[in-house]
């Protein structure tokens, strides 16, 4: 039976921030993030670091793709950082919904002088000067975009990069740094505490009126959080929709979801154990979806997941063997492990508000 998306996308979305983010990051600081920001979204690399299925994914993926550690040796001795372990945060946050009007600001071990040696070679570079800042401007060119977009750029300091589509919205960022401009303050709906062990926190006061996806379209806000703690895989969000009903119809979305999931892999002891670990709740215009998971239990589905995939593509791949005549190499054992024991179920906890 195929995967519903959403177990697929909590099952692949640690291994892919591993190598998105690197080890050794920050937490989220809303002092680095204007007042006037509707949306912010931040990966710390110390929580990836602390994450037992990450470092499972960082080990496989390694284990069977050796090459990756000279590609990424290459990368490190090209640019002076070495992504595994230099990046120390990235936060993203805009002032509107569109996000080709965001910022960056990245936190890391840099080499600053080859750094800016690397970008004054790029296409269309020259540089500005802000208040004793200097601010590169470049064309970035993409591997899939036919025309390049305008990039600017500086460093804060020497392990704090900025990073925007206008010479405007840098300058702006870096006004907020210095404390020119004033920030998020307590009582701003993108303010509040970040769950112990966040890979991943979003929130936004205010949804593109473009977006896809049928829930957000009905939602004013939302709050996001997920990663893992004391050995914990958590999810947590808060969803402040546009009405009471539009608040009953996200649960319902969202339990619809696990009743699929329940259907599809009852018999599937690890995947089920994972289902369970969901919850939702509704307040008036509020959705409020919670999952907890034993950390080694998301590995397991993690790893059957990630198994199903590479025999998938390793079918594909010989299927093209065949066809240019070679000889079968030898497909790999994609066996599924035998699932384990269900345990007891967790007693019922209370949402707590501030866990959003």
């Amino acid at each position: 039976m195929k995967t519903p998306r959403f177990l697929t996308c909590l099952s692949l979305a640690f291994a892919a921030a591993s190598f998105a983010i690197a080890a050794n990051a920050a937490p989220l600081d809303t002092g680095h993030v204007p007042a006037k920001a509707v949306w912010l979204m931040h990966l710390d690399g110390d929580a990836i670091r602390g994450s037992m299925v990450v470092e499972q994914m960082q080990a496989r993926v390694m284990k069977k793709h050796p090459q990756l550690e000279g590609f990424m040796a290459m990368g490190a001795a090209a640019t002076g950082m070495d992504i595994r372990k230099d990046i120390h945060g990235v936060t993203v946050y805009g002032l509107d919904t569109d996000k080709h009007n965001a910022v960056m600001i990245v936190h890391a071990n840099a080499d600053r002088k080859k750094l800016e040696a690397m970008v004054a070679k790029a296409p269309g570079h020259q540089t500005m000067e802000y208040r004793g800042y200097a601010l590169h401007a470049w064309t970035h060119k993409g591997w899939r975009q036919s025309e390049g977009k305008p990039v600017v750029g500086t460093f804060y300091d020497d392990s704090t990069m900025v990073f925007a589509r206008t010479r405007e919205q840098v300058e702006m960022a870096l006004d907020v740094l210095d404390g020119k401009r004033d920030s998020i303050n307590e009582k701003s709906p993108l303010a509040g505490r970040v769950l112990p062990g966040s890979i991943l926190v979003g929130r936004a006061s205010a949804v593109n009126p473009e977006t896809k996806c049928p829930v957000l379209k009905e939602a004013k806000g939302f709050r996001v959080a997920m990663g893992e703690s004391d050995g914990t895989s958590f999810y947590r969000a808060k969803l402040e929709m546009k009405s009471s009903e539009a608040a009953t119809q996200a649960k319902a979305v969202t339990e619809g979801l696990v009743a699929l999931a329940s259907l599809s892999f009852a018999t599937e002891a690890d995947v089920m154990k994972l289902v369970s670990g969901l919850e939702t709740v509704t307040r008036g215009d509020t959705c409020l979806i919670s999952w907890d998971a034993d950390a080694k239990d998301v590995w397991k589905v993690t790893e059957k997941v990630a198994d199903k995939i590479e025999a998938k593509i390793e079918a594909k791949m010989e299927q093209r063997r065949q066809q240019w005549g070679h000889k079968d190499s030898g497909k790999k054992d994609a066996a599924a492990k035998k699932p384990e024991k269900k345990s007891s179920p967790k007693a019922e906890k209370p949402f707590r508000d501030d866990e959003f």
